[in-house]
């Protein structure tokens, strides 16, 4: 196949690789889910960070969609506002891939960024290696298209790689390019068209060009042959740089399973050579639950799992930068989303949108301080914990959202940006555990944990402190509860959340 590079296709039979080496996974379920899906080093983290950043950062609205919308004319909403837009400002003229000599990237400085990142508190740093336009972020052989050799001529996943590294943090790549063979609007019947409007149909008065390498980029080919292209890129990311997790979007449930097969094993493969703990997640069921963490994105689960998994937020208002909404989302809220994933054995991933230059915004990056200050404060209420005996519990109730597009996954998030100082989530190392109110509710206010009247009636509690404050707690076990008062002075950042440090007689099970 025309996109296929055969030195990226890594032959193998009975366990043993083309270069004769044998191998830990062979390309199939049984073999592939002997991994272990959530490293310790993942379930300890708790806080990672990536970004949305590329061309379609350039016109800086409409989202990084728009390179679909800018051809999509007759689409409701944002399809035909965005299309409007580019005709207007570009002209008819103007294709997606002219942006690339005017992304420049002439601020971005990896080291700079990750240390932002980790200030905020992230324990492991990631790059967007391709979203869904075909434009890849790292030094490729296969794909043309790509930040090193044109636009910003800039290696962007392997010197993100290299910083993260001289910090000792994990390093993460994301790949949405499973879409990529129908994220560009195609010629009708060219294509399969499940039962959806994954797929649009293209205009011929206002389309991209054909041909040659232009194919690559606009993913104008066969399902086998994109599958095939899918799979040689991966191979090429994990040869050069083989990051500690690769992050997965939607779309690889339209690639063959025979080729996710041979990612997985290929990718395993290396990393066991290595003595490397690395990952995969899924959204929906394209890799099995056994070897992949569940990707929920914006969302929670409704109780305690046995598995750990990871949910992404934003930190602006969109995935990518916004030129016209220059706002963040409250670093209260999700330090207190934060608990809630965590207390439930879930773990977060927040979205940064750097601007095309390569600066990141100053409301994001406030936002990113804020965020770092509390866990600086209070991290050890989240980092390395394990769930409680009980999620938490409190005055904000969290609905299912039926409507939600991951709702195969049982999740939900009605709610969620509506907890605040009722609401407690409890977390625990050991036999010391962590009751986070999420908010201050203000000096000396009672506060009553049912849960040891219930599910942790038969905890002894021996001492009770507040984090961030030298006051001795008043508290005592009722018949209703553990009762405690929130001190007289309220204690540094308190405002996100406050911590209660509960010391147990005993070790608590699992």
């Amino acid at each position: 196949m025309k996109y296929m590079l055969m030195s990226f296709i890594g032959v193998m039979f009975a366990g043993i690789s083309a270069s004769g080496v044998e191998e830990a996974y062979t390309p199939d379920w049984e073999s592939l889910k002997r991994h272990q899906a959530a490293p310790e080093w993942f379930q300890d983290a708790k806080l990672g960070v990536y970004f949305h950043w590329g061309l379609y950062s350039i016109p800086a609205s409409g989202g990084e969609w728009y390179p679909r919308w800018m051809y999509t004319p007759g689409i409701n909403g944002r399809g035909q506002w965005v299309y409007d837009f580019h005709q207007k400002k570009y002209g008819p003229d103007f294709q997606y891939h002219d942006f690339i000599p005017m992304w420049k990237a002439e601020a971005f400085d990896a080291a700079e960024w990750v240390e932002l990142f980790e200030e905020m508190g992230a324990k492991y740093v990631g790059a967007l290696a391709e979203h869904h336009d075909g434009f890849s972020l790292w030094d490729s052989t296969v794909n043309p298209w790509n930040a090193a050799d044109m636009g910003p001529r800039v290696d962007i996943v392997g010197e993100l790689q290299a910083a993260a590294k001289k910090r000792d943090l994990k390093f993460m790549a994301t790949f949405h390019h499973g879409f990529h063979m129908m994220y560009y609007p195609k010629p009708e019947g060219s294509y399969p068209r499940p039962k959806s409007n994954y797929n649009m149909e293209e205009n011929p008065e206002f389309t991209y060009p054909k041909g040659g390498d232009f194919d690559k980029l606009y993913g104008n080919m066969s399902m086998d042959d994109a599958s095939a292209y899918w799979l040689a890129k991966l191979k090429e990311v994990v040869d050069q740089y083989c990051p500690d997790y690769m992050w997965f979007d939607f779309g690889q449930k339209f690639i063959s399973e025979e080729q996710r097969q041979e990612f997985l094993a290929y990718y395993f493969n290396k990393a066991e050579q290595a003595g490397q703990k690395v990952m995969v997640n899924t959204k929906g069921t394209f890799f099995p639950d056994e070897l992949a963490i569940i990707n929920v994105e914006r969302a929670t689960l409704p109780d305690i799992t046995d598995f750990t998994w990871v949910s992404d937020f934003k930190l602006g208002p969109n995935w990518s930068f916004n030129a016209s909404k220059r706002t963040a989302v409250d670093p209260n809220q999700l330090l207190r989303i934060l608990a809630e994933l965590v207390s439930k054995n879930g773990t977060m991933i927040l979205n940064v949108s750097p601007m095309a230059y390569g600066t990141l915004p100053e409301e994001q990056v406030e936002s990113m301080k804020k965020i770092g200050a509390w866990l600086k404060r209070y991290g050890e209420s989240i980092y390395e914990t394990r769930p409680f005996v009980v999620y938490g519990e409190g005055v904000t109730e969290i609905k299912r959202d039926m409507d939600f597009e991951w709702n195969t996954r049982n999740m939900i998030r009605t709610g969620l940006w509506d907890l605040n100082a009722g609401d407690i989530r409890y977390t625990r190392k050991g036999n010391t555990v962590y009751a986070i109110q999420l908010g201050w509710p203000g000096a000396g206010e009672p506060l009553m944990m049912k849960a040891f009247a219930n599910e942790a009636r038969q905890l002894m509690v021996k001492t009770v402190s507040v984090l961030g404050s030298d006051e001795q707690i008043q508290w005592k076990r009722t018949v209703e509860g553990l009762l405690v008062h929130t001190p007289k002075q309220q204690p540094a950042e308190a405002d996100a959340a406050l911590v209660y440090k509960l010391e147990l007689d005993g070790v608590i099970h699992e």
